[in-house]
């Protein structure tokens, strides 16, 4: 095995080493104590001798991220607005989004110049875009202010790298950085049929699963598929690696080479191949047949009619997901792990340009990498109520309730601070964390890490691009349509929408970026 210090010194966005740095945050209470103002004094100190500390009048946050509504989100709220109350005196409004329409209600938001604080953001989310059109804001001299300890937590590698233009636009989770792509399959109908899933090698190597399925279980979907969510998952990283344009598809690069050179992916035959297999697969009934216009994935998924589905991976992602549906999960895992510049933009908090007191939202951000207790009450919700302590560290269902049943089963503790702070459910690997570590020091890194598209020179194009994108993309990933036929065709209507001009801008950008970082 690879030295730590080695190989994250070597990795860009590693901020798993970080986590050992969570001893000296200690205990709840010292955590917690980080986060008063007043906390760092000596006793012994008389009361003289320290500065006044500014009294903090009231504000309200008001936050919003993707996922599944949660029906006692306000009760939780409100259970984070009294515990907030003596630290910065913030009164939290987390609004939920479900996926399916979070870009479209996010996009009339800043359209709107509606007025919050926070937003959950990632790099395949426009998150260039909302820089370049400052819908967030850059937050460098607040981080420096307001959130001194979670500089001291967050890998600087991270920290460096997730900056774009030299300005940092997100405070980012404390995670694991490296994934895997593969799929998620239904345990208790594995175990029903005896399926042996060692023998999974590639995506047809779970046809005859689907077909045993599909004869047996009415109304089972062997394999969901959604308008942004496919086959192509799974499999398409394993051939090529993104160079980080905004637009789906393109610079793209072959992961098999070392050329930092994009690629024509529409133009590979191994692109046809994917869209071919997706094609067979919705013709053969494996695939629903809404799939080229369902929006609601997770809320698919956690129906209990669902077999398998493709998904990111990393080690105990089944056991999340079973958590977050109350349903048995396994993961078949199909890539090696890459660490990309875009996993270490994966989740980030972002300061609206809207927020009226940024400074306050900036210490409420802190507060989520140095105190427990906050983190995990958005995390997991009110102790007693959705969860209880089995342990210092370990957490389960009150008895009577489920995933489905609790009011409170948000399932998605990556998008909050400082994950090695969460509890892990009584189900989940002890040995959870040190897994993450592992799991990151062995990935590859992927050509082109560290390197970030300027979306500018091209932002006309690219839009046009992804409208035209819309008419058949869907339809093409989810095996609606044959590829044959409509590929050409949605080709010939992206080239006219410019999609040669913005891989050869991503080209242009990333051959001077290897000059200037030596690659």
């Amino acid at each position: 095995m690879k030295s730590t210090c080695g190989k994250i010194t070597a990795v860009l966005g590693l901020a798993v080493g970080a986590a050992l740095a969570l001893s000296a945050c200690g205990s709840d209470s010292n955590s917690e104590g980080a986060s008063s103002p007043a906390a760092s004094a000596s006793p012994a100190a008389s009361a003289s001798a320290q500065p006044a500390q500014p009294k903090l009048e009231p504000y309200t946050i008001k936050m919003f991220v993707p996922g599944v509504p949660q029906k006692e989100q306000a009760l939780v709220n409100e259970e984070i607005s009294k515990y907030l109350k003596d630290k910065i005196n913030v009164t939290l409004d987390m609004q939920v989004i479900d996926w399916g329409s979070w870009a479209d209600k996010m996009n009339l938001k800043y359209a709107s110049n509606e007025v919050f604080d926070i937003t959950w953001t990632t790099s395949w989310d426009n998150w260039v875009g909302k820089i370049n059109n400052k819908s967030i804001i850059p937050i460098d001299d607040l981080m420096a202010k307001h959130a001194k300890e979670a500089v001291q937590i967050i890998d600087p590698k991270v920290l460096n790298g997730i900056k774009y233009n030299g300005k940092t636009y997100g405070m980012p989770t404390n995670k694991e950085f490296a994934a895997n792509k593969g799929f998620l399959v239904r345990k208790d109908l594995v175990d029903k049929y005896k399926f042996d899933l060692s023998t999974v090698k590639k995506p047809e190597d779970m046809e005859p699963f689907f077909e045993v399925i599909k004869k047996n279980e009415p109304g089972m979907i062997p394999f969901l598929s959604g308008k942004s969510n496919g086959i192509s998952i799974a499999i398409q990283e394993g051939m090529f690696v993104s160079a980080g344009s905004s637009a789906t598809n393109l610079g793209a690069m072959d992961r098999n080479t070392k050329e930092l050179k994009v690629i024509d992916l529409y133009n590979d035959p191994r692109y046809m191949d994917i869209l071919k297999l997706a094609n067979k697969w919705y013709k053969a009934g494996y695939i629903n047949k809404d799939a080229a216009t369902l929006s609601d994935f997770a809320g698919t998924y956690r129906s209990g009619k669902v077999f398998a589905f493709a998904d990111t991976l990393k080690p105990g992602k089944d056991t999340e997901v079973a958590q977050a549906t109350g349903l048995p999960w396994v993961q078949v895992e199909l890539t090696k792990p890459l660490i990309t510049t875009s996993s270490t933009l994966g989740n980030m908090l972002s300061i609206s340009r809207t927020s009226k007191d940024p400074e306050r939202v900036m210490m409420f951000l802190n507060l989520l990498y140095t105190d427990k207790t906050l983190v995990n009450m958005i995390a997991f919700g009110i102790e007693g109520k959705h969860f209880v302590k089995k342990g210092d560290n370990v957490i389960d269902f009150p008895a009577g309730l489920t995933a489905q049943t609790s009011g409170y089963s948000l399932g998605a503790p990556y998008m909050f601070g400082n994950q090695f702070n969460d509890y892990l459910w009584a189900n989940e690997d002890p040995q959870k964390w040190e897994k993450f570590k592992k799991f990151n020091m062995d990935a590859d890194e992927a050509k082109g890490l560290g390197f970030i598209f300027n979306n500018e020179k091209v932002k006309n194009e690219i839009s046009a691009y992804n409208n035209a994108l819309a008419e058949f993309y869907p339809g093409l990933l989810t095996g609606t349509l044959d590829p044959v036929e409509y590929l050409p065709k949605m080709v010939e209507k992206l080239k006219a929408a410019g999609m040669d001009k913005i891989n050869a801008e991503v080209q242009a950008q990333l051959t001077e970026w290897a000059a200037a970082n030596n690659k």
